[in-house]
């Protein structure tokens, strides 16, 4: 029996809602499969829904319902203006980032070279290559599994940038204007409260650090005056809890450097600019 995708829709919500699941998963795979705003699907939402569409929704229910985030069950995620290609070897895109990308797009319009350290997806410097097209970008990962979607989603979105595979700073030889990074910055501490579809399939090499989720921060920020120029910055995502600590480590470890902190739309500490 035929129905339409509004009612489609509303079943799918009960059911995800049933198994306590976040039913707008239901809407983020119907739209993004469909290449629909959710206005279009408003408007159509009393219409048909072709068998084909309604199969593969019921398909992806199977997944949502395993914890599978939506954005790994359709493969794509929104950041900036642009869909990234998403697996789970790459963290999926925040909102939370793109104010970061922000803040070093408000700054560096004169920059030439930048470096995207622990790129995943590539969301960062691939933005950051499209809307600052005079900077060289650089965008590394330890991963070669997260670079290969970052060098797709590079090809797809016809970005210029430069990939390395990279411990940190361990293959990166050379200095930049700009060094940007969402590094891991969970405390294993932390799982017992986060999302279980986070735990279950986003790469825990992208999301947990030791030392109360500071240990990257340590090691990077005893290397970037070798990896910056004079007159540099460098920009980090961070944990809403971690500015007390960062602050300390920073006046102990760069005590040449300035730090700016910002928070984020949601009034929360989360950003950290060091000019060199």
């Amino acid at each position: 029996m035929s129905r339409s995708y509004g009612e489609a829709l509303r079943a799918a919500e009960r059911l995800l809602s049933s198994h306590q699941v976040e039913p707008d998963g239901a809407t983020y795979v119907l739209t993004t499969r469909l290449n629909w705003t959710r206005s279009r699907l408003i408007l159509h939402a009393r219409d048909v829904i072709p068998q084909a569409v309604d199969d593969q929704l019921q398909r992806d229910l199977a997944q949502l319902l395993d914890n599978v985030p939506p954005q790994y069950v359709v493969g794509r995620a929104p950041f900036f203006d642009h869909w990234f290609h998403v697996t789970p070897a790459v963290l999926i895109p925040r909102f939370e980032t793109e104010e970061l990308v922000s803040w070093v797009l408000s700054d560096q319009r004169d920059a030439q070279s930048g470096l995207d350290l622990g790129t995943g997806s590539g969301a960062i410097g691939i933005t950051l290559a499209k809307r600052l097209p005079r900077v060289r970008m650089t965008l590394s990962d330890v991963s070669v599994d997260a670079l290969a979607v970052s060098r797709e989603n590079a090809r797809t979105l016809g970005a210029d940038v430069q990939l390395v595979q990279s411990d940190m700073f361990t293959d990166i030889p050379a200095r930049f204007d700009f060094v940007v990074a969402n590094l891991p910055y969970i405390s294993h501490d932390e799982e017992k409260v986060m999302d279980a579809s986070t735990l279950a399939y986003e790469p825990h090499l992208a999301l947990f650090a030791d030392n109360h989720g500071l240990a990257l921060f340590q090691h990077f920020f005893g290397a970037i005056t070798d990896h910056v120029r004079r007159g540099g910055a460098a920009y980090l995502e961070f944990g809403y809890h971690q500015q007390p600590a960062l602050a300390r480590m920073v006046s102990v470890m760069l005590p040449s450097a300035t730090a700016e902190f910002r928070h984020d739309m949601a009034g929360l500490p989360r950003m950290l600019k060091l000019q060199f």
